[in-house]
């Protein structure tokens, strides 16, 4: 009975013993991620995942619209693919295929075409993006492989050669520094940095995947159908630089984005979890189901259409919504602040004045809008 009952206690020290001991492990694991992430914090390198599956939208103001498909014929837009705002509110678009630039006023008053087709100075062929810097438009001139620098009247100043590429995220800096996706085609960096002479000062960022020599339109097409995600949609980003020179690089097919010191050091990588990306991938399945039989031919994987950074730093995400303009906010250190929503439109392109308001460019319509932002 002795043995019996010692073998009987024995049991229930056990218990007691893993327990503690699970508790002991368990708290020094807890500890050891709370160090781990004051490190991390301290280092300035941050991990985060952002779960909006919830979130409240906050509706923005519409101050006014104008443009769209009804307008006298120098005024229309083919095929939009930039907007930029000066310090006075004027606003600028750029047109790829009707390779020139259209201002207007900030009532939406036109005031003029920059530009037309052709190769010389002052002419584009297929422009992607454009921004203002000063009293200057800098525009990737893609197919020049050139980088073009305008005074605001759309007089000529001077150029650059650089390899651009249709379509490609860029972005320049207020110092005209061009900030170039490589999508790790014949590259191992993510990012390519050049100075406004079309200097390479850097090569920044780990790529996700491998790079690639070519484009194996095949293989993609396979990588697609099984689920797999290629790799030359892994490293596909827009990127945008703000005030303090920090690089934001978001990626269009992976629900994530990276930021970047100046000298290239990555600084955070915030990890994106929401239902509209799973509607977005839904919707990417499904067109690619309908192309499935057709050989060479696919549709890529476009989670984010533009994004914008306002004067205190904070960055503006705007998704790949065809039916409604949404907007994920986050601090410039890379914690998620809310969701904007605005108008039911397709909106392609955004940029934020420095008094507050949002502009925002429907791809379809051809509307330009003009919010209120008054989010904090």
């Amino acid at each position: 009975m002795k043995g019996f009952f010692m073998r009987q206690s024995f049991i229930p020290i056990l218990t007691v013993c893993f327990v503690l001991f699970f508790f002991v492990i368990s708290h020094s694991e807890e500890n050891q991620k709370i160090e781990k992430q004051g490190k991390m914090e301290s280092e300035s390198e941050i991990k985060l995942l952002m779960k909006q599956k919830d979130t409240p939208a906050f509706s923005l103001k519409l101050l006014e619209k104008f443009g769209g498909l009804d307008v006298p014929v120098e005024q229309f837009f083919d095929t939009p693919v930039d907007l930029s705002l000066d310090k006075d509110g004027q606003i600028y678009i750029l047109d790829s295929k009707d390779h020139n630039i259209k201002v207007f006023k900030k009532n939406g008053t036109f005031i003029q075409t920059i530009g037309r087709e052709g190769s010389g100075p002052g002419e584009f062929n297929r422009p992607w993006i454009m921004d203002i810097i000063g009293d200057e438009i800098y525009v990737a001139d893609c197919n020049n492989r050139r980088v073009q620098v305008l005074i605001k009247s759309g007089q000529y100043q001077r150029s650059f050669k650089l390899p651009l590429e249709f379509g490609s995220g860029m972005a320049f800096d207020s110092k005209g520094t061009l900030y170039l996706n490589t999508k790790g085609f014949r590259s191992s960096k993510l990012i390519s940095i050049y100075d406004n002479k079309g200097n390479l000062l850097n090569e920044i960022g780990t790529l996700d995947g491998n790079s690639f020599e070519f484009y194996n339109m095949t293989q993609i097409k396979n990588q697609i159908k099984k689920g797999e995600l290629p790799d030359s949609f892994k490293n596909d980003l827009l990127i945008i630089v703000d005030h303090k020179g920090d690089i934001f690089a978001v990626h269009r097919a992976m629900n994530k984005f990276k930021k970047f010191s100046p000298e290239g050091k990555e600084l955070a990588e915030v990890e994106i979890d929401a239902e509209e990306y799973k509607n977005i991938y839904r919707a990417f399945l499904r067109k690619n189901e309908e192309v499935e039989k057709v050989p060479y031919t696919y549709y890529g994987l476009i989670y984010v259409n533009d994004l914008a950074v306002d004067k205190e730093g904070n960055l503006y995400v705007l998704l790949n919504e065809p039916s409604k303009m949404i907007i994920y906010v986050f601090s410039n250190e890379g914690k998620f602040k809310g969701k904007l929503q605005g108008v039911e439109d397709e909106i392609s392109r955004i940029a934020i004045s420095s008094d507050g308001i949002l502009c925002a460019l429907g791809r379809n319509t051809h509307f330009i809008y003009k919010f209120l932002l008054d989010f904090k």
